[in-house]
């Protein structure tokens, strides 16, 4: 089964991540992608899990959490394999170099040093770019939480009895303000859960502890505007999902802050690419698809 997810999300006190939970397998290797903007990383995971599913297997794919077209993850269950964007704001490093993880340098790529001029111009982007976040998340303080008005569904909240095997990564973010809007990935409940109920966040965070408190896996996704809140409560073992229903008011000026920041990011993307070898990319490419499927 293909699942799309966030890791990160733009919140009242910055930006959140649950980086740390990817890809949540043990046994799974992890590929630590780094480059600049505009060297390929999205594109080149895109590629990757393209190829997986073209095979028949299933792909977990991680959302940016600014910009949704954009890819900051990929994981393949059956290969026990990751690939993971490990760029700011989501910076990751290897735990055990070569045991757990490793590099993925697309940056060999890109002719660098820049010229003066577009050196200039990328550190004057970047400035304003950090700048409108910091914008967005300021605005993000002032938007209310409307009232929860739905009712608790008692039999769903009755503890399921036995379990089955862990759910993974244990938290996610389904929920995004980004600069294509709020998003909210409801699809991706229904494909884990038949029979979705809308609670109130009390009994929420009430069931999440008793099923951790009886070491019962779910899935747990906190509000992207309050991460120490949880939004939702997964639980595909027992076919059932628990939502929240969150909804939001006054989102409108911290959405036009990460649209800016989007465009100004596309800017910085342009300047770098006369400066790849795309050639030498799809080359690349090509050849991690052949290693991995033959």
């Amino acid at each position: 089964m293909t699942q799309t997810y966030f890791l990160g999300a733009n919140s009242t006190e910055g930006f959140a991540s649950l980086y740390r939970f990817f890809p949540g397998a043990e046994d799974a290797f992890l590929h630590i992608v780094k480059g600049g903007p505009g060297t390929g990383k999205s594109s080149f995971m895109r590629r990757i899990g393209a190829a997986a599913e073209a095979r028949g297997l299933d792909v977990h794919y991680v959302l940016c959490s600014g910009d949704p077209a954009s890819l900051d993850g990929v994981f393949i269950p059956t290969l026990h394999l990751a690939w993971v964007d490990g760029t700011a704001p989501h910076v990751s490093e290897p735990i055990c170099f070569g045991v757990d993880s490793d590099y993925v340098n697309l940056g060999m790529f890109c002719r660098t040093p820049f010229d003066s001029e577009t050196s200039e111009k990328l550190k004057e982007l970047l400035r304003r770019h950090k700048r409108l976040y910091a914008e967005a998340y300021r605005e993000l303080k002032h938007v209310q939480r409307l009232e929860n008005i739905a009712l608790d569904a008692p039999e769903l909240l009755r503890l399921p009895v036995g379990r089955a095997c862990p759910c993974l990564p244990e938290q996610r973010f389904l929920h995004a303000f980004s600069c294509e809007g709020e998003l909210f990935l409801w699809s991706e409940i229904k494909k884990l859960c038949k029979h979705i109920g809308s609670v109130s966040p009390a009994s929420l965070q009430a069931l999440s502890r008793e099923l951790e408190q009886h070491d019962l896996p779910a899935v747990r996704c906190p509000s992207p505007l309050d991460p120490g809140e949880l939004e939702a409560l997964l639980i595909p073992w027992a076919d059932r999902a628990l939502v929240a229903g969150l909804a939001f008011r006054g989102l409108e000026p911290a959405l036009d802050k990460l649209r800016e920041a989007k465009s100004l990011h596309d800017e910085m993307e342009d300047l770098v690419r006369p400066y790849m070898d795309f050639a030498a990319l799809t080359d690349y490419t090509e050849a991690t698809l052949r290693e991995l499927f033959g």
